[in-house]
């Protein structure tokens, strides 16, 4: 059989938000009942940049995702998925399908740390490829009313707001500053890179839940250490990337209760079944207080997302 080869150009065309969260909701109750084998990312340094690469191993196959951190003006990524009989099923090349996977884990996210109610207010800190993929797949799981986006560069702030607006059909507005952006919120999603806090405590209600896609070390991360010691509940896609950091890790991975672990609130777009589920002895069912979902990229799950555009592709390639 032919090796799938697909592009960005045909993961933006034939990835829907639907198959992605339904995609990312199957690796999480592999996580759950220890099927997907997930261990945290390894880099390989090479001089000026590094090669790093994730993981996995499932019920169904295997397989890694590759990326540099070279100094350069592109962003190629390689995602290979092996059937359990040794057959190399397909490739996807792009950063595209990571982005929508890490957006997908948002969704997830949600589900579970976003009460079901009226439509969410979503405050945007770093409004670029990363913060337009969680809104393109939280949007599949709750409803978005507005989206409030900064972006130091306003030109590229206005045109993440319009780009929101004309794909996503959500009513967008840019803000001039971070502040107005944090102000009553129900979810902040904070998607920017940046080595110090880009946002300060005081801006944060304790009613808002915060999404962190930066780093999250004491010598660089994009929220202000305060609030993880605030915050009544922390979860993370990885709780094993975060323990990997060791000392150098903001939080303390017995603080992080693995997302996989965490019940939905309530039902929403086909939300997973629990058959055999026991919380976790950290996990509250609190759904109160301040309340953090830190991005690490839980190894595996872009083979999942990949494994289902594939047979999607494969039974209709046109």
């Amino acid at each position: 059989m032919t090796v799938t080869v697909i592009d960005n150009a045909m993961v933006v065309a034939h990835l829907d938000a639907g198959l992605a969260y339904r995609s990312i909701e199957e690796a999480l109750s592999e996580y759950r009942n220890g099927t997907l084998l997930a261990p945290a990312r390894q880099q390989s340094s090479l001089g000026e940049g590094s090669f790093v690469f994730t993981s996995g191993a499932f019920s169904q196959g295997y397989g890694f995702r590759a990326y540099d951190t070279f100094p350069n003006r592109h962003d190629d990524q390689l995602t290979a998925v092996w059937d359990n009989s040794g057959r190399l099923s397909g490739v996807v090349v792009g950063p595209e399908l990571g982005r929508r996977r890490t957006g997908a884990l948002g969704a997830a996210a949600a589900v579970r740390l976003l009460p079901a109610g009226d439509g969410l207010t979503v405050g945007v800190i770093g409004a670029g490829a990363q913060a337009f993929a969680q809104l393109w797949a939280i949007r599949s799981v709750h409803s978005i009313v507005e989206v409030r986006s900064y972006r130091r560069n306003q030109e590229a702030n206005l045109a993440f707001a319009q780009r929101v607006e004309s794909e996503l059909g959500i009513r967008t507005r840019a803000l001039v500053s971070a502040q107005a952006a944090c102000r009553e919120v129900d979810l902040l999603i904070v998607a920017t890179g940046a080595s110090e806090p880009v946002i300060e405590d005081s801006w944060i209600s304790d009613s808002c839940t915060i999404f962190t896609l930066g780093p999250k070390r004491h010598d660089a991360c994009e929220l202000p250490e305060s609030l993880f010691a605030r915050a009544q509940r922390i979860t993370s896609d990885s709780a094993a990337q975060i323990e990997a950091e060791g000392q150098d890790s903001i939080i303390a991975a017995s603080r992080v209760v693995p997302l996989g672990y965490l019940r939905p609130l309530a039902d929403k777009a086909d939300p997973p079944r629990w058959t055999a589920y026991e919380p976790a002895p950290s996990e509250s069912t609190n759904s109160s207080g301040l309340k953090l979902y830190l991005s690490t990229g839980l190894a595996g799950t872009e083979l999942f997302v990949a494994r289902a555009l594939i047979a999607k592709l494969q039974e209709n390639p046109h």
